[in-house]
Parts: C-alpha cells; structure tokens; sequence
C-alpha cells in the first residue's frame, strides 16, 4: 500500500519511510459503487485516499468534482472536529485507505518530519483552492 500512497498529493514529499508508517496505520478496503464515504455537513474522524477506483463530489447537492486515484477526501476530519464540506460518494468500485483520528495522531507523534510534510501538503492545498477562489 505505501507505493499507492505516494500518488496521493498529501503524502508526495513523504520518504519511503514516511510512507510505510502510513501504510501501517491506514485500513485499507475495498467499496463498491455508490458508496457513500462521507456526507456534508456530518462530523467525521477518518480521511480516505483513493488508491484504485473513482468518486464523485457533491456540494449542496450539486456535483462539484470527480475524483480519481491519488485522491484524498475528509483529511480535515482527523484534526478539527468541524462538519464536513461535502459528500463523497464513490462511482465504481474503490480501493481505498483509511486513517483515523487516533493514527493520524500516532504518526503526527512519533514522526516529525512526516508532520512538517502533511502541514506543507495542507498549506498548498489551501492555496490551491484560494487561487480557486480569487479567480
């Protein structure tokens, strides 16, 4: 799983290494289509990288992005506790890795430089989404 990892933005400067420990505490799964990972405005303590697969993203009930590989969804869940923004629903079957609060937390811990490179990940993609924005 730590290769599948690496495609995934928020995980792209992690080492080897880095991307082992992840792959140790993420529960990774298989879901069908149709399956609903998240919905807007419910509280969550998991976020999902898509290693196989596709989902859509809807926003107010309006599809707002099509996901595929290398995605991540939900990665705010694990360190706020504010609702979500959207809901996520896979459109073909999925692999997916999973990380919860707790292991989020556990890697944030015992990895200093794995929290430094998933504070960069989340600072560009704020960036990403404000130049979004702005435009």
């Amino acid at each position: 799983m730590a290769s599948a990892l690496e495609n995934a933005s928020i995980f792209s400067e992690c080492s080897k290494r880095e991307l082992k420990l992840v792959a140790k505490v993420a529960k990774q799964k298989s879901v069908r289509p149709n399956t609903t990972l998240m919905v807007e405005g419910e509280t969550g303590d998991t976020m999902f990288v898509i290693l196989a697969g596709g989902a859509n993203v809807t926003k107010g009930g309006r599809k707002i992005a099509e996901l595929g590989s290398g995605a991540v969804v939900g990665e705010l869940a694990p360190l706020t506790r504010a609702p979500r923004n959207a809901t996520v629903t896979t459109r073909t079957e999925c692999d997916i890795a999973v990380i919860g609060r707790k292991d989020l937390y556990k890697l944030i811990d015992g990895a200093p430089g794995f929290s430094r490179k998933l504070l960069e990940a989340l600072a560009n993609r704020i960036r990403d989404t404000d130049k979004k924005v702005v435009c």
